[in-house]
């Protein structure tokens, strides 16, 4: 059975997983410390970095998918200052070998230093050295160094055009955003906020990286509630308008979402005017579907010939997987996802019939059946002798000797009750009741032959087999202990 995910969206980026596939680490040690801060340029929060007394410098690392290094090109990000002075500089690793990695070791690889920003007394240093607080940078305007194991590749203070024909064909995999300046008497701090790097954009918010869809439950039993998280956020510098629309897998059944869909639907979300950096999550509940159905059997046959009957039903359930999509339009964007839960298998009953002989042959039957139980009663009369079948193409003759069995298994008490009989004459009526707590059979008859009688419960199991012409009365119960 499939369960539904926790749905997560994001809005605006082109990650598949997340709101940004990029994926940053926030850490923090003795001498500095990277960590979210409630103040933001776009929407309320950044990435705050110190450096104090004594410390040499901090960084935020950004993992990106290989990508060529033109992309560099376009990496902008906005700073702001938190402490009197300090600078701001980048450096990109990158993979000459196709190895996914890049290792200041590795000839092959190599990596680029960006002089990307300063400040003292609190303002960037500019041409007119008056401006403070929020203010973007762009990495194709600033001042680059080459560093690699191979010395025909290490550069100083060159440009972006001369870097990319030393470079060609190299990949970035890795972006490092560092803060620098402190001294053994006075720390350093930075606000960094709304990165674009890559087709990606980081904005350091608290949903920023969750999956687009997820699920709460990894599995879940039939009839359970499934809780799915829808997280939608804007990565873009304006307002935009989004719509989100969830597909329920057929086998689910909606029950409850926060905050409440759009009038008179159970699935649509219309979010109008979300500023940029704004997240928010839609919570919402389904229910799977118990399997259920009821049936009533009875029949009756009486004749002479060749006889083969064969009957089984069952009310276990086996696990199978359940998919609820998710879409989000707005803003020039279509974007979806899928979540996939398993629902566990459902021990059940399951009770067997067969008979097989040549000769007179007289059967009836009557079975009730449902998702709680199962009730069965049967006679059986057979007397074996050779029977003679005259077909379009050729006459078949049979002499077999009468075959019954029965079996009944309750996986919910763990309980297994068969009987076989094999014989020239077979006169037998049967009775079993199957339910959640109890099961119970009973057979009486007679037999000129063999019966083979078996009742397994719990690891246990008693038998009997007999052989000649006999009268039997077998009994059986197995039912839930009684705490």
């Amino acid at each position: 059975m499939r369960v539904l995910a926790i749905i997560m969206l994001l809005l605006l980026v082109s990650a598949a997983g997340a709101i940004t596939d990029a994926d940053y680490t926030i850490t923090r040690s003795k001498k500095s410390a990277a960590e979210i801060s409630g103040m933001g340029y776009h929407g309320t929060h950044s990435a705050r970095l110190s450096v104090y007394p004594g410390g040499s410098s901090k960084s935020v690392p950004i993992t990106i998918s290989p990508t060529r290094i033109d992309a560099l090109e376009r990496l902008k990000l906005w700073l702001h200052p938190a402490s009197n002075r300090g600078s701001i500089e980048l450096e990109a690793m990158l993979d000459g070998d196709s190895d996914g990695k890049s290792s200041s070791s590795d000839p092959d690889d190599a990596s680029i230093l960006i002089s990307l920003a300063s400040w003292s007394d609190g303002r960037w240093l500019d041409t007119d050295g008056n401006s403070n607080g929020w203010r973007e940078f762009d990495a194709s305007e600033s001042v680059l160094s080459i560093k690699s194991d191979d010395p025909q590749k290490s550069k100083r203070e060159i440009c972006w055009e001369e870097a990319q024909e030393i470079l060609r064909g190299m990949d970035v995999v890795k972006v490092y955003i560092r803060l620098k300046g402190a001294t053994k008497y006075e720390g350093v701090s930075c606000y960094v906020d709304y990165v674009r790097i890559a087709g990606e954009v980081i904005s350091f918010e608290p949903l920023e990286r969750d999956s687009i869809k997820k699920a709460k439950q990894s599995s879940v039993s039939p009839g359970s509630t499934i809780t799915y998280t829808i997280t939608y956020g804007n990565n873009l510098e304006v307002p935009a308008d989004i719509v989100i629309r969830e597909s329920y897998d057929r086998r689910t059944l909606f029950l409850e979402a926060y905050p409440p869909p759009d009038p008179g639907t159970t699935n649509v979300w219309t979010i109008r005017g979300l500023r940029p950096g704004e997240h928010g999550q839609i919570t919402v509940k389904v229910k799977t579907l118990r399997g259920s159905c009821t049936a009533g059997i009875d029949g009756r046959v009486t004749g002479f010939g060749y006889a083969s009957v064969y009957r089984r039903m069952s009310t276990e359930r086996e696990a199978y997987y359940v998919t609820n999509s998710v879409r989000i339009d707005g803003g020039g964007i279509n974007r979806s996802a899928s979540a996939t839960t398993k629902v566990r298998s459902q021990a059940g009953f399951v009770f067997e019939f067969a008979e097989h002989g040549s000769g007179s042959y007289a059967s009836s039957e009557d079975t009730d059946y449902s998702a709680t139980s199962i009730v069965f009663q049967s006679e059986s009369l057979a007397d074996r002798s050779p029977v003679t079948l005259n077909l379009s193409m050729r006459t078949i003759d049979y002499n077999s000797t009468w075959g019954l069995s029965w079996s009944c298994e309750n996986q919910k008490l763990n309980s297994y009750m068969q009987e076989m009989y094999y014989g020239n004459f077979i006169n037998l009526s049967s009775t079993g009741i199957m339910r959640s707590t109890r099961s119970t059979f009973e057979s009486t008859g007679s037999i000129e032959g063999m019966a083979d009688v078996r009742y397994m419960t719990r690891g246990s199991e008693v038998g009997t087999r007999l052989y000649g012409s006999f009268t039997i009365v077998s009994k059986g119960v197995a039912q839930k202990k009684s705490r």
